[in-house]
């Protein structure tokens, strides 16, 4: 079967890259010809036919004869014009990851994303929507694209167990993790109010450590400027009792041992459409801090805290008990209610995304959606 994906750039350190990246190696691994058509490509393995203007792919021979066409969409680009002139005879899949909402950008980026919901009904003329969620299948509905659809969710790796302990067992600093782009809709802003709170409130015994892994290109400058200033700021007014780490663009095996290490992952994310750092987190046996909006109680299903969105006070006391509850000498021991029980159950939690099960489920569906006839 010739299959042709399509994106407008496929990089590192990106949800939707990672899963063109994902299928267009579980296709290959089945034996068939697979083509990636994209501006730009950074993710590695992935053999790309790089384009310019929408007619590199509309009169290429590959994309001609193609069986599957499948489209991924999360924002405007241009070649997603190319959902209507798909050849005939080709089944038209669209991977719809959900778009933003513009009151949670800043306003450089508000005529974009005006743009991409304007696009977004171009799904009308596809045969079939893989939505990550079922929140994302509810914006399509809510924006009347009746297009038959199918829920799968992103693939998530996870240990091959879950993580034994944390390193603040041993040396008494628990460690804070974020993990997204340093955008006004991930919350960073909230988790550093939040954190003062906390440093005000807590004995000169309580040591913290935040590692923020960020992707630097997609990120807010001003909130980036933010969070390396209070990289310098917070230790100075907290007397030494925590230490802010920025990784920018930090390669895969740093942001899992982050995770690893890390006792509590925290993310005022505003709007999500399935949220992998989050999974991430709970697989690496994190206590887990998000707010009740879009996908998160789906994905977290009961293994974390939800607070208010935007509500910092709130945030701020949920933070404030997960540190208190990962010093307790109850969390460390082996009884029930402890790290280990925590770590297990929330392991077993995310095995429902493993790349074994998305793939079978993605490799099934497509074979179905081609052989409809």
């Amino acid at each position: 079967m010739k299959v042709s994906l399509i994106h407008g750039v496929c990089v590192r350190h990106d949800a939707i890259s990672n899963a063109i990246a994902d299928q267009y190696h579980w296709l290959r691994g089945a034996g068939h010809d697979v083509r990636l058509y994209a501006h730009v490509c950074h993710q590695p393995g992935v053999a790309c036919h790089a384009v310019g203007a929408l007619s590199d792919v509309a009169f290429d021979a590959h994309f001609q004869q193609s069986d599957l066409v499948l489209f991924h969409f999360g924002i405007y680009y241009a070649l997603f014009n190319l959902l209507p002139v798909v050849p005939r005879g080709a089944r038209r899949v669209v991977a719809f990851h959900n778009i933003t909402p513009k009151h949670l950008m800043a306003p450089a980026q508000h005529e974009t994303i005006d743009r991409s919901f304007r696009q977004m009904a171009n799904i009308a003329f596809a045969d079939h929507v893989l939505c990550d969620s079922g929140i994302n299948l509810g914006v399509l509905r809510a924006a009347r694209i009746g297009t038959a659809a199918t829920v799968l969710p992103l693939a998530v790796a996870s240990p091959p167990a879950p993580v034994p302990d944390k390193p603040s067992a041993r040396d008494g600093i628990v460690r804070l993790a974020f993990v997204g782009r340093l955008v006004g809709s991930k919350g960073p802003q909230d988790l550093l109010a939040a954190l003062r709170q906390v440093l005000a409130q807590t004995g000169p015994d309580v040591r913290l450590a935040l590692d923020v892994v960020a992707n630097i290109a997609f990120s807010d400058p001003a909130l980036l400027d933010m969070m390396r200033a209070a990289a310098t700021d917070l230790p100075r007014v907290a007397g030494g009792r925590i230490v802010v780490r920025l990784h920018g663009d930090a390669p895969e095996d740093a942001k899992e041992r982050i995770l690893r290490d890390a006792d509590v992952f925290v993310l005022p994310t505003r709007h999500e459409g399935f949220c992998v750092p989050i999974v991430e987190a709970l697989a690496a046996g994190c206590k887990v801090i998000a707010c009740d909006n879009s996908n998160t109680p789906a994905v977290t299903g009961g293994h974390a805290s939800l607070v208010p969105t935007g509500d910092v006070d709130a945030l701020a006391r949920a933070l404030a008990a997960d540190i208190a509850q990962v010093r307790a000498p109850a969390w460390r021991s082996a009884g029930a209610g402890g790290y280990g029980e925590h770590a297990l159950d929330a392991w077993r939690f995310v095995q429902q995304f493993s790349p074994a099960l998305i793939r079978q489920r993605f490799i099934d569906a497509v074979g179905t959606l081609v052989n409809l006839d």
